[in-house]
């Protein structure tokens, strides 16, 4: 009994393996199409860290343009023109490039295809660099004031230049009018800070980018942002000089 029980188990499990590898091995280029939110972080040519986000379009044929915007080491630059090509395999693992606009050199990247098309992860394989990062399928979202609203639940880490780490954890009320509310706790180098109310503002363009300006602890801070999973989610990086912050907020 015990015996045909691991048999049929055995088989049960291989069939599973099977449909799933069967399932998975489906992707091409035409996976990534259409507009998408992405972002990463970690360490620039020169061992400082660095965050960065931004939108795309692709075309679902191997190439994508879009913005991207970041923060190396505190220098900040924003809504920079971007182009990239990109090569999808069967096996859903692929390649690409981008190049910001008044870039001398291409950066390159692998990728891995998940969530049928809806998430990519990528690396950047680039040396010394060292950073990964992810895209995020923006879905029907509603690029207006009004079409982002309500509760996010707001984490971010990263550095102050010259202070120390930074993680920071929160909740932020979007009214659809432009305006923020909400509590913020975290730990500067250390110290330690919890259930801060917060209040702002915030705007949305019509590719589902943003911009957020709050005031925490009688500090003024600002961050840009895109929109992803529908308007459920959005990508996060801090925008002031001296800063490389970023995060993510999730309804």
């Amino acid at each position: 009994m015990t015996s045909r029980m691991l048999r049929r188990g055995f088989l049960l499990v291989t069939a599973v393996l099977a449909f799933g590898l069967a399932s998975w091995g489906q992707c091409s280029n035409a996976n990534f199409t259409g507009k998408y939110g992405f972002a990463g972080n970690g360490l620039d040519t020169n061992g400082k860290p660095i965050s960065f986000l931004g939108y795309i379009k692709a075309d679902g044929k191997g190439t994508f343009t879009g913005t991207e915007t970041a923060s190396d080491d505190g220098t900040v630059i924003t809504n920079v023109p971007i182009t990239g090509t990109y090569s999808i395999n069967s096996d859903c693992t692929g390649s690409g490039t981008t190049k910001l606009k008044g870039q001398k050199g291409t950066n390159h990247f692998t990728l891995v295809v998940v969530s049928g098309g809806k998430n990519l992860q990528f690396l950047i394989t680039d040396a010394p660099k060292v950073q990964i990062g992810t895209a995020q399928a923006q879905g029907k979202a509603t690029c207006t004031l009004a079409g982002l609203k309500g509760s996010f639940g707001v984490e971010s880490s990263g550095v102050f230049i010259g202070v120390g780490a930074v993680a920071l954890d929160g909740l932020l009320t979007l009214d659809g009018k432009g305006n923020v509310g909400g509590s913020e706790s975290g730990s500067i180098a250390g110290s330690i800070f919890t259930g801060q109310p917060v209040s702002g503002t915030y705007t949305v363009a019509s590719n589902c980018t943003g911009t957020l300006t709050v005031t925490v602890l009688k500090q003024t801070e600002h961050a840009s942002f895109v929109v992803t999973n529908g308007g459920k989610g959005m990508l996060i990086v801090e925008t002031d000089a001296t800063t490389v912050v970023s995060g993510f907020g999730q309804q």
